[in-house]
Formats: C-alpha cells, sequence, structure tokens
C-alpha cells in the first residue's frame, strides 16, 4: 500500500489556488451554491492552517474539527480532501465506522467537485483501500459530510521559528504543539534561538480548539567592522558608518554585501551571512590604486625637481655674484686676461644655471600640481559601491522543532 502524502506547504498551496479563485468568481443565476466571499476565504485559510498543525502533530481529531470549519466555510475540493485524509487517519487508530463513512464520502465528494487532474489518482487509491472496509462492517446510517467531530479543550500554539520551545502556564510543551488544558485563562511562551521571547495571555473556551498565533521577532545580528578611521562602510549599497577600529553594525539575518571604500584605495566588498543573534568581526585592510601611487611618485618627483630647481638658481646667483665682482674691480684698476676668462666662464655658468633652474622649477610645479589633482580626484566611484557579487544564501534553518507546522496530508 502507497502511503498518500502531502507536504503542508504543498497542501497550503493547493488549497489557496482552489480558494482564491473560487472566491474571484460571481456565481451565474442559476449556477447552483454562491462562491464563497473573500472574508470566508480568509477564515477557511485560517482554519485549515489549524487543521495542518494539527494533523503534523497526530492529532487527527483536532485537525478534523479545524477542517470541518474551513469546510464549512468554504466547501472547496482541496479541503474536502484533506478532510477525508485525517478521517481516514482517524479511522486507522480508533477503527470507529463512523471515521470510515464519512472519509468514504468526502473523497468520493471530491470526486464529484473534481471531474479531473488534481488528486484524483490519490483519492481513487484511497477509495479502493477504503470500500471494502466499508462492505465489511456493520450497516450504518449514511454519513453527513458536513458534521463535525467533537474536540476537547485544548489550545494549538502556531510558531514558525527554528527550535521554538513553547511554554503553556510555566510548564514546556514537548513533542506536539497541542495542549489540552483547563477552560479559562492560561500565559503561552514560545522561546527560540535568535529570537525575542513572545508571551500571550489566551482564554481557553470549553470544548474548543484555540489557535494561538506567535509572532517571534528576530534578534538582529551584530557586525563588528575593523578598518582605517577615514574609511567609509557601506552595506548593501547604502552608506552605514564612518570606518574606526571598533564599528558595530546591527543588521538583520540574511545575506549582506559590505563595503570598504577610501580615498586613493580600492574598494572592498565582502558578502557576509548574518546570523540571528550572532557576532562576528569582519577586519577590512585596503589596497591603495594606481592612481593614488602614481599621484606620490609625482608629488615626489615634483618635489625633487623643485628642490633641484632651487639649488641650480643658487648656483646661478653665485655664478652672477663672481661675474658682478670682475665688473666692480674692472672699475677700479686694470684686469688680467686670466680674469677676464674667469669673468666669461662665470657669466656661461649663469646662463646655464638660470636655464636648468627655470626647466627643473616648471617641470616640478607641473608635477605637484598633477599629482595634486591624481591625489584629490582619486575617490571610489558609486558604481563600485553598489556592483554585486556572489551572494550566499543566508542561514535559514529549516525545522521548526515543536512549534513545527511541518506535515503531510
Amino acid at each position: 500500500m502507497r502511503r498518500l502524502f502531502i507536504p503542508l506547504w504543498l497542501a497550503l498551496l493547493v488549497f489557496s489556488t482552489w480558494a482564491l479563485p473560487a472566491a474571484a468568481q460571481a456565481p451565474a443565476v442559476g449556477a447552483g451554491p454562491q462562491a464563497p466571499s473573500a472574508g470566508d476565504v480568509e477564515r477557511a485559510k485560517e482554519s485549515f492552517r489549524i487543521g495542518a498543525a494539527a494533523y503534523a502533530a497526530g492529532e487527527y481529531l483536532a485537525a478534523i474539527a479545524a477542517l470541518d470549519s474551513a469546510y464549512a466555510a468554504a466547501p472547496l475540493p482541496a479541503i474536502a480532501f484533506s478532510l477525508a485524509q485525517a478521517e481516514r487517519r482517524q479511522y486507522f487508530l480508533d477503527q470507529k465506522h463512523e471515521h470510515l463513512q464519512r472519509s468514504v464520502a468526502l473523497f468520493r465528494r471530491y470526486l464529484e467537485q473534481t471531474p479531473s487532474g488534481g488528486r484524483r489518482a490519490d483519492a481513487l487509491e484511497a477509495l479502493a483501500q477504503l470500500e471494502p472496509l466499508v462492505a465489511r462492517a456493520p450497516a450504518a446510517a449514511p454519513p453527513a459530510v458536513a458534521s463535525a467531530a467533537a474536540a476537547s479543550t485544548r489550545l494549538l500554539v502556531i510558531a514558525e521559528a527554528p527550535g521554538a520551545r513553547v511554554f503553556i502556564d510555566g510548564e514546556e510543551v514537548a513533542g506536539t504543539p497541542i495542549r489540552e488544558v483547563s477552560p479559562g485563562k492560561h500565559r503561552v511562551v514560545v522561546q527560540a534561538p535568535g529570537f525575542r521571547d513572545a508571551e500571550r495571555s489566551v482564554v481557553a473556551v470549553s470544548g474548543e480548539l484555540i489557535p494561538v498565533s506567535m509572532a517571534l521577532v528576530e534578534l538582529p545580528g551584530v557586525l563588528e567592522v575593523k578598518t582605517s578611521d577615514s574609511a567609509e562602510i557601506y552595506v548593501d549599497g547604502a552608506f552605514a558608518s564612518l570606518g574606526g577600529k571598533d564599528v558595530a553594525l546591527t543588521l538583520a539575518s540574511g545575506s549582506h554585501r559590505v563595503s570598504v571604500a577610501q580615498n586613493g584605495h580600492r574598494v572592498a566588498s565582502h558578502t557576509v551571512g548574518v546570523q540571528r543573534g550572532s557576532r562576528q568581526t569582519l577586519r577590512v585592510e585596503l589596497e591603495p590604486t594606481a592612481q593614488r601611487m602614481t599621484s606620490h611618485v609625482l608629488l615626489i618627483g615634483g618635489a625633487a625637481a623643485v628642490g633641484a630647481g632651487a639649488f641650480l638658481g643658487a648656483l646661478a646667483v653665485q655664478s652672477e655674484d663672481a661675474a658682478q665682482g670682475f665688473l666692480e674691480q674692472r672699475d677700479a684698476r686694470n684686469v688680467s686676461s686670466a680674469e677676464l676668462v674667469g669673468y666669461q666662464a662665470d657669466v656661461a655658468r649663469r646662463n646655464r644655471y638660470r636655464l636648468m633652474a627655470g626647466v627643473s622649477l616648471a617641470a616640478g610645479l607641473g608635477l605637484l600640481v598633477t599629482g595634486l589633482f591624481m591625489h584629490e580626484l582619486d575617490q571610489p566611484r558609486a558604481e563600485e559601491l553598489n556592483r554585486g557579487g556572489v551572494q550566499l544564501d543566508a542561514d535559514v534553518g529549516l525545522g521548526y522543532g515543536i512549534a513545527s507546522l511541518r506535515g503531510a496530508f
């Protein structure tokens, strides 16, 4: 015998695909029962969700009660099929004939409502298994498809958080999110790693299954970024903080692109997977750009050229002073031919030093200005900050512990 199985998420999806179109279509005159309203569909979906959780916990009577409510609000084929499965499972537990009869009736109703496609094959297989059991069972009154199964006073805690722990009145609920309680007020607490504790007061009504939906708020993760004080930190393309040795960023769980930018340095980008409530450290060492290194070379070269020009200028002044001294001596006395040759040499050196100093100073100033412009204009581009890398999947747990809604219909 092949086990009839459908994951919870698929059951909910099937229900939604049946429910939403049914709610959207207006019935034609004389076309039969009116389609459920949007409000009925929402109530049916919530009851279906409760039934799914109860079914997953093996509480088939509670599942039958919730699915009955869903079917009463929106008599859709997907709900009929799930209700038939719950009745079938309950029959194999307690061997009560009414569950067997009702399961068969619901599977037949499903086949009537689904002329083709859907889960007809599974329904036919289930009927092939159950109908011989009905034939061998004692005669009984035909079951009513819309009858509801009686349920005791229970709380069904729904908390879709990995590793959730449920406490009712201070006592942990182990193994199932359903707990039979006394009528009256009860305190429900749900704890899960990486989430803030959720607490709620619930009033249990006698003979009713009370769903308690607990929404847990994630604890953010903390990412410590250690980098240069003059750097800027961007998260997912948006400015987050100035740099420093101990910069703490509070981030939601998941994958984030952390970029560190600084003038004259290459943008460093890292894809970081942040877990709920975690704390981790990212150290970023920035490398200078080729433009910044070139600007440094130009600035150093320009400074050296200006220094050389100043030195050559000093030599030109020295030669000028020597030539001027010769002219003063010539006015005061007769000079020798050797002194005249020395004067001519001083003049030649002065002219040469002047030319070299002028060229060196001009070149040095040009290098300094160019290097300064390259230094100041060497800034990260916006596209570098927004450029995405390989994105890693966020660390998302798939097991929901005792508060899980994982199940099958």
